[in-house]
């Protein structure tokens, strides 16, 4: 990815942030996550795309292997973190953890001397942001050279960053992943919590087996009512996420 790709950030009245990138207007919305107790324990941040004539550009696209141009995928993925951690950081989850996305070709730049990957660590700094509050969710998507992700993986680890695998159960989100990075957190993507509630319990109960044998916590997503939060909390899951329980929404930054 060139170091030279151009991005503008800016800020409304009120404080949130956003970013530009080509004729795209890119914004944060936060979703919580829930301890076993109700407790919002961290966030999980989601970019909102808006194409010139301001219609809602589905951002699942960009990151998706579908997308053939990569420098809009790899430059988004870096931007949407860097626009985030700003909103964040400014939030009444600041003490919080912010759980963030990151394409597997994207993790083998965090330590690298690209210029734009350099800036997202140095951000934080600046931010007062710490490593440790940082969950890097990597998507579900292909990774070019799964020996490099692994060692980049240790790197990220060294920094203090956590690493989580996202949608566990979807395309390459699955055991060789996780016995290959050994992550801090597997998030159960909502097609086996579905798949668990109409009877096909098999592959929900198997992730969880996968999670605790590498020693990482869980989090289950895409709860949308009562009766599989409950499901869920009879399985001792460590963190909820879903519609039921608290809707994506930006943030309202604090007084300064």
């Amino acid at each position: 990815m060139p170091n030279n790709f151009k991005m503008r950030f800016f800020k409304d009245d009120i404080g949130n942030h956003f970013a530009k990138y080509k004729e795209m207007l890119l914004s944060s919305v936060f979703q919580p996550i829930f301890d076993q107790h109700n407790n919002i324990i961290g966030v999980e941040a989601l970019i909102r795309i808006k194409d010139q004539n301001g219609n809602r550009v589905c951002p699942g696209f960009y990151f998706s292997d579908q997308n053939p141009v990569n420098i809009d995928k790899m430059a988004i993925d870096l931007i949407s973190r860097i626009l985030h951690v700003n909103n964040f950081a400014n939030s009444q989850y600041q003490d919080l953890q912010l759980f963030l996305n990151l394409l597997p070709n994207s993790a083998q730049k965090i330590n690298s001397q690209c210029q734009q990957e350099v800036r997202f660590i140095n951000q934080l700094k600046q931010l007062n942001v710490s490593s440790s509050q940082i969950v890097l969710e990597l998507l579900e998507m292909r990774c070019d050279d799964v020996r490099e992700l692994r060692a980049s993986v240790k790197k990220i680890n060294e920094h203090g960053f956590h690493v989580a695998i996202d949608d566990y159960g979807q395309e390459y989100s699955n055991q060789d992943r996780v016995n290959l990075i050994s992550p801090h957190i597997v998030k159960i993507d909502r097609g086996l919590l579905t798949e668990f509630m109409q009877g096909s319990k098999e592959k929900l109960l198997d992730a969880l087996k996968v999670a605790h044998n590498c020693g990482a916590k869980t989090v289950i997503e895409g709860i949308e009512c009562q009766e599989q939060l409950d499901s869920m909390r009879s399985l001792n899951i460590d963190m909820y996420q879903g519609y039921f329980l608290a809707m994506p929404e930006p943030m309202i930054p604090v007084a300064a």
